[in-house]
């Protein structure tokens, strides 16, 4: 009786990039963060996330009100560059602040003592010794990250929560140092979402929010058969 053997035939990079304007204008290389505890692995087919924002800081410079600005973060929808928290109404021990965003719209009012979340930047303003008056601000600067490419985080909120491309060979960083990565950065390009590579426990509705970041950069999905 003759046995049988299966081979499981290695992915292609055909088989998830089946079409793109020119090798040169779509591809590109990025710089792989390092490693973090362990040698940090890439699979081709891997959809990238990029570290666009570093560690936001707050000025109040020339306020009158002494109250301070804490527990500033990001959030998942932060914007590159200066936000505004400027004291619109301010009485005994409160006030009440306008935030704008870096373009200058305007988004949920904070008011001293509670916390503030908007989506994009949280914080928290503490009433001081000496009141906040009319006028008085915080100016929060959301500066540009590394921009060193990793697999999509969904729960980072440096810019790698938000797809930035696709791996097109596997790569690898060593433990504490950056290395080198190919990847498709922008279209027209048609990718296959069967062969994507995603991080473990991707729900189906940041799969979805990922494709459409992917399709903003003119890299479409299709499902291939």
């Amino acid at each position: 009786m003759l046995g049988t053997k299966t081979y499981t035939e290695p992915k292609r990079l055909s088989d998830i990039l089946k079409y793109e304007l020119s090798t040169l204008f779509c591809r590109g290389a990025g710089v792989l963060l390092a490693g973090d505890s362990a040698v940090r692995t890439v699979e081709m087919g891997a959809v990238l996330g990029q570290i666009l924002f570093g560690t936001p800081t707050a000025d109040n410079t020339g306020n009158t009100g002494n109250g301070a600005m804490t527990g500033l973060a990001l959030k998942s929808r932060a914007q590159l560059g200066d936000y505004s928290v400027e004291c619109i109404t301010a009485t005994t021990n409160a006030a009440t602040f306008a935030v704008f965003d870096p373009l200058g719209r305007r988004l949920a009012d904070a008011a001293t003592g509670a916390a503030y979340d908007n989506g994009e930047i949280a914080f928290s303003i503490a009433d001081g010794g000496t009141d906040f008056v009319v006028g008085d601000s915080f100016a929060i600067t959301v500066p540009a990250g590394s921009q060193k490419l990793t697999t999509i985080d969904f729960s980072a909120v440096d810019g790698s929560q938000r797809a930035a491309g696709v791996a097109t060979l596997t790569a690898t960083a060593p433990d504490g140092s950056d290395s080198s990565i190919a990847y498709l950065k922008r279209g027209p390009a048609v990718i296959a979402s069967n062969d994507l590579v995603w991080p473990s426990g991707a729900s189906a509705g940041q799969k979805a929010q990922a494709l459409a970041e992917l399709a903003a950069l003119d890299i479409h999905a299709e499902t291939a058969v």
